[in-house]
């Protein structure tokens, strides 16, 4: 084999050796970033749990909704691709985390557009036992429609099939024309379709200022 076949040969075996290493380094990096990730997350909701109060977390990764208190799910909620649209979810979710290591995020206001008149007994039963509240202290409607906001423009809307009436449509008005003013500085917005106890559990325990922790997809 001539000098020049061989430093070609010896030429070849470098890149693809370095390509190898290029590999196993993004590979470990890869690796130590997800630790690092798992890491704070876990830290995150240690420091939810010490509060001994409850605490709402999306889970990206598992694409639902949970109530926690104390680290232990008191709700949870299986959220629907089909019916809310994947690819505005996978916004809302990166848009949640944009910034540093924003895992966790409090509920900044609650807004009910249209309810019923009164919650049946039978639910306010389930209710106050999944909130571990008396049934006769909460508040005896149903949400047909209510919307949670976060900073950053996030906002969760939740739906049933109650036939509810509106809060005030003025104020109902006023609302979305305020959202709109708001809409040029970006917005995520996802829709989500809930049974009404469901709904209701969601609706009285989600108070402005409940933390929101986030465990992103994959």
């Amino acid at each position: 084999m001539g000098l020049g076949l061989l430093c070609a040969s010896a030429i070849v075996c470098s890149q693809r050796t370095e390509e190898q290493a290029r590999k196993i380094i993004i590979e470990r990096n890869w690796n130590k970033n997800q630790a690092e990730t798992e890491y704070e997350l876990i830290q995150a909701e240690l420091r939810l749990a010490k509060t001994q109060k409850p605490y709402l977390v999306l889970d990206a990764h598992h694409d639902r909704l949970l109530v926690k208190l104390k680290g232990a799910v008191v709700w949870n909620y299986s959220l629907d691709m089909a019916e809310a649209d994947s690819a505005e979810m996978a916004k809302f979710f990166s848009r949640f985390m944009e910034g540093e290591h924003s895992y966790i995020r409090p509920i900044t206001e609650k807004y009910l557009f249209a309810a019923s008149e009164k919650t049946p007994d039978s639910i306010l039963a389930i209710v106050g036992e999944a909130v571990n509240v008396s049934p006769e202290l909460l508040q005896r409607v149903v949400p047909q429609r209510f919307q949670l906001l976060w900073d950053h423009g996030l906002i969760l809307e939740v739906r049933t099939d109650i036939a509810g009436k509106p809060t005030s449509k003025l104020k109902n008005t006023f609302f979305e024309v305020r959202r709109a003013l708001q809409r040029p500085f970006g917005e995520s917005y996802i829709v989500v379709k809930m049974k009404p106890d469901e709904a209701l559990t969601l609706y009285r325990v989600a108070q402005p200022g409940l933390p929101t922790l986030i465990y992103p997809a994959g």
